[in-house]
């Protein structure tokens, strides 16, 4: 057993009614009605998934070599086209990615909120959708359709929720940022937005307001601990300060915004101010793989290498980031092996070429910088198994990645979106 915030060790978890209800260190008899016999294997929290466009994974690789607002131009281009059946395919392509590789809970930006919703629900990923709305974008989902969503889910059970989706504060009017704030704490739900993902995105906002992303936001009432910005790219000291004093959570993304050439977030920083921190994939065409022990690897090795310091970030924070932190910032009470938190959790085959020697003193590191998705044998949400042996347990998706495949090559076909 793996818990990020503490030492490994060999031992015992007994699952009930959707929650872990036991941890003991050694073996026990157990009068359960499933035993999972996990020799060989770490478990763990799954990971959390804090942004990401299940939309965007249909045509991957289609805008390549290009910054963010030309690589906008092309994703905004095949969105506005995009089907509700379409956009269900996507996003059950992009959970079941997801589940396959130990994500077990994501925070899903998207552009059919109902639609993502049904596929949540279908699939048995833990999911927070969050509408993208933007009011200069003609193609986007309303404030009013996220209404009718948080009614919707109010009536649920809480395995799938919403949160209030705002693209970010220049494709929203200050007025919809504002009324999405207020519909927030109206339904008393989370907020999720893009923020200071580039400089040129800092200058327009800066040029317009007078002031940075995160001081506009804060102006507004946007900020707070109910809010998860993705990126934080370009924060300057005060608008940490502001990160900070209001407990607001961030989202790293480190592929998208290498692959974009946005820059560095300075997580390191951020973390020793006291900001939540956590790890999300984007969207794939943005990343181009859903692989949350690859996002780990990247944010370690960044932080590291950008400020020549190999000490900092060590792989049990980095383990942190992608669980207990995201299950703060989504305020999903998991993220650690501990009694009474949901039982969403993952195994992790240890005897791979790649992983080898895997003691307990190198557990942690080999977790972020050697393990790879290929490697989680078994994933469960809410104390339900959903992934077995590398493959969906419900004979209902056995042709989920061909209808995907079909969709995605009509798409770049009809569409003529341009393959890097």
């Amino acid at each position: 057993m793996a818990d990020p915030a503490g030492q490994p060790f060999f031992g015992q978890v007994e699952i009930r009614d959707g929650l872990i209800s036991t941890v003991v260190a050694g073996e026990h008899r157990s009068e359960a009605d499933e035993v999972i016999d996990a020799d060989g294997c770490a478990l763990l929290p799954g990971f959390v998934n804090t942004h990401a466009h299940s939309h965007s994974s249909l045509t991957r690789g289609s805008a390549e070599g290009v910054a963010l607002d030309e690589w906008l131009k092309v994703i905004e281009s095949e969105q506005s086209r995009l089907t509700e059946e379409q956009l269900y395919i996507g996003a059950l392509a992009t959970y079941a990615e997801a589940l396959l590789s130990g994500t077990t809970a994501m925070l899903d930006m998207c552009l059919f909120p109902a639609t993502a919703y049904r596929a949540a629900r279908d699939i048995g990923i833990r999911a927070v959708i969050a509408p993208y709305v933007a009011d200069t974008k003609p193609f986007t989902p309303t404030l009013a359709q996220t209404e009718a969503l948080l009614k919707q889910t109010a009536a649920d059970d809480d395995l799938v929720r919403t949160f209030v989706g705002l693209h970010d504060l220049e494709s929203c009017s200050d007025e919809q940022i504002s009324a999405g704030v207020a519909l927030a704490k109206r339904y008393a739900t989370g907020l999720h937005l893009h923020c200071a993902e580039t400089e040129r995105q800092v200058e327009r906002t800066r040029s317009r307001t007078g002031r940075t992303p995160v001081a506009q936001l804060a102006a507004l009432k946007a900020l707070g601990n109910r809010t998860v910005l993705a990126h934080c790219v370009w924060v300057d000291d005060e608008d940490q300060r502001l990160l900070v004093e209001t407990g607001t959570h961030v989202a790293h993304c480190p592929h998208a915004n290498l692959k974009l050439g946005s820059g560095i977030a300075p997580i390191a920083e951020l973390r020793r101010r006291g900001v939540n921190v956590t790890l999300a994939t984007d969207g794939a065409k943005a990343n181009n793989r859903l692989d949350p022990f690859d996002v780990m690897k990247f944010a370690s090795l960044l932080q590291k290498g950008g400020l020549r310091d190999p000490a900092v970030l060590p792989p049990s924070d980095v383990l942190t980031m992608a669980t207990r932190c995201g299950a703060t910032a989504l305020d999903i009470p998991g993220g650690a092996v501990t009694p009474g938190n949901v039982a969403d959790l993952i195994l992790v085959r240890l005897d791979s070429f790649h992983n080898q020697p895997m003691t307990p003193e190198a557990a942690p590191t080999n977790l972020v910088h050697a393990a790879r998705g290929s490697d989680v044998v078994l994933t469960m949400v809410a104390g339900e198994i959903l992934t077995r042996a590398g493959r969906l347990v419900s004979d209902r998706w056995t042709s989920l990645a061909e209808d995907a495949r079909k969709v995605g090559m009509e798409l770049i076909a009809e569409r003529g979106a341009i393959v890097g």
